[in-house]
């Protein structure tokens, strides 16, 4: 059984790894309620970071979602409704440069390239307590990419009763395959279905 998960695609900017735990998150639905009443950013402009902002706004005191472009990439709804929220602001064509602090995270600095050439490559500041990186994640499925069908994001194709992938006598479970919603209990329990099926398999060809 393939179970080996998905890594978080990265800004690949100065403190982002050094604040790694301190202040820089991944999860928006696991490190939500550690910043209450603080001020955070978001970077994302796909569903991942506008979930990430509707998370937030339940605990942060400010949440502002940086954009890179001038519209997102996420579902409409989502979008409207986090933009109505007066605790949520949002930026567009704001490239993130550098995320600073000194034991934790006190801010950012981002290139605003605003729609007016007056605005396009000014520094700015934010000071923030927290940075959600929410721009998406690569599943760890490069080693068995020509034994089983992947998807055009590269996860795994699974049946999503039994968890089997295409070649018979290979599962996967996790943030590897194609399933909706990347949760720690709900790779788990994809998992012990897996192994309910693979038993269930074992068994029958042990017959023959």
């Amino acid at each position: 059984m393939i179970c080996s998960g998905s890594r978080r695609k990265r800004l690949g900017i100065p403190g982002e790894n050094e604040f790694d735990g301190k202040g820089v998150v991944w999860c928006s639905v696991c490190d939500a309620p550690l910043f209450k009443d603080k001020i955070v950013a978001v970077a994302g402009a796909g569903n991942a970071g506008l979930e990430a902002v509707r998370d937030l706004l339940s605990y942060a005191k400010k949440i502002y979602l940086l954009i890179r472009s001038e519209s997102v990439k996420g579902d409409p709804m989502t979008f409207e409704e986090i933009k109505n929220n007066p605790r949520a602001e949002i930026i567009f064509n704001a490239e993130i440069k550098e995320i600073f602090g000194r034991e934790l995270v006190t801010g950012i600095r981002y290139l605003d390239k605003g729609a007016s050439r007056d605005l396009s490559g000014q520094e700015k500041q934010l000071a923030v307590s927290g940075v959600f990186v929410e721009i998406g994640s690569i599943p760890n499925s490069e080693f068995v990419k020509d034994l089983v069908r992947l998807d055009k994001w590269n996860q795994i194709i699974v049946d999503g009763k039994t968890q089997a992938a295409s070649l018979p006598g290979i599962w996967a479970a996790g943030d590897v395959t194609d399933l909706p919603y990347r949760q720690n209990n709900i790779s788990a329990g994809d998992a012990i279905k897996a192994v309910l099926n693979i038993h269930d398999y074992l068994g029958r060809n042990s017959k023959n």
